[in-house]
């Protein structure tokens, strides 16, 4: 019989939409191509008004994640002295029974449960999983509660005290701004979402300004930088504060209507004129 020269026809591929499941908590949209039931390309959506496509650098690698022979996909037990680096695999069965003997006999000691603190956070677990049943379960154990992770609430709590309210920027309006102060971040690594809208900015006239001890690749695409000692922001702070209130830069009806402790305020930032700072 001849040989079939005929070139085997490719597989088929499907492109499935998602949202990334990383807590910044943005849910930019992914296009994934899936062939043989295995992703093999992970972009960004181009129609998603924000990033337009592009990813950051964690999800734009996701596939080597996912599939890297390094990756952990079963329970390790330390066979060694601690920082040795010596595991063992073990069983599901074996590494439950192991935790759950180990809560058992803390719950059951003088200190009771609430020696146990649970600590974690979101991940990319997603909503339903990093709130749901471990909250449940350590509800019911009579463990100690946190408020979940020190950074999330640290900011809400200071938002609270400053804002009024755990709200965010209004993304589309940086477009407009004539001036921007980039302040102790690295939106170019940290926040894609943010600094596609800084470049808008920027190409109709904005001024950056980028003010960080550490010279940046943000810090690099702005019009001036301004390299504090570490730990001097509030000096800063509070000496811009000076010249505002020194020269009468203010919004008074604002200020009237929607903050507390502005007398206090102001006595506190008249110790700190611009040569102080």
């Amino acid at each position: 019989m001849p040989l079939d020269r005929t070139a085997p026809s490719p597989a088929p591929q499907t492109i499935v939409r998602g949202a990334c499941p990383h807590d910044c908590p943005d849910t930019c949209a992914l296009l994934t191509t899936v062939e043989n039931g295995r992703a093999i390309k992970v972009e960004g959506a181009p129609d998603h008004p924000t990033t337009r496509g592009t990813l950051c650098t964690k999800v734009a690698r996701y596939l080597e994640r996912t599939y890297s022979e390094q990756r952990l996909l079963h329970p390790m037990r330390r066979a060694g002295p601690k920082g040795s680096g010596r595991f063992e695999r073990i069983t599901w069965n074996e590494a439950l029974d192991t935790i759950a003997a180990r809560f058992k006999v803390i719950a059951s000691s003088k200190d009771g449960p609430q020696a146990i603190l649970p600590y974690s956070y979101a991940g990319t677990m997603g909503l339903l999983q990093y709130g749901s049943m471990d909250r449940r379960f350590f509800h019911k154990l009579g463990a100690s509660l946190l408020d979940r992770t020190i950074c999330a609430t640290a900011g809400k709590v200071g938002y609270a005290a400053t804002i009024g309210a755990s709200i965010g920027t209004d993304l589309e309006q940086f477009e407009n701004a004539r001036l921007i102060l980039i302040w102790g971040s690295n939106p170019i690594v940290s926040n894609l979402h943010l600094w596609s809208r800084v470049q808008e900015a920027k190409r109709r006239g904005a001024t950056l300004i980028a003010i960080d001890p550490y010279r940046s690749l943000t810090a690099e695409k702005c019009h001036r930088h301004l390299a504090l000692l570490p730990g001097t922001d509030a000096a800063l702070a509070l000496g811009m504060m000076h010249v505002l209130i020194a020269e009468d830069l203010l919004d008074h009806d604002y200020i009237e209507r929607y903050t507390l402790g502005f007398d206090a305020l102001e006595e506190r930032v008249g110790e700190y004129p611009p040569q102080r700072a």
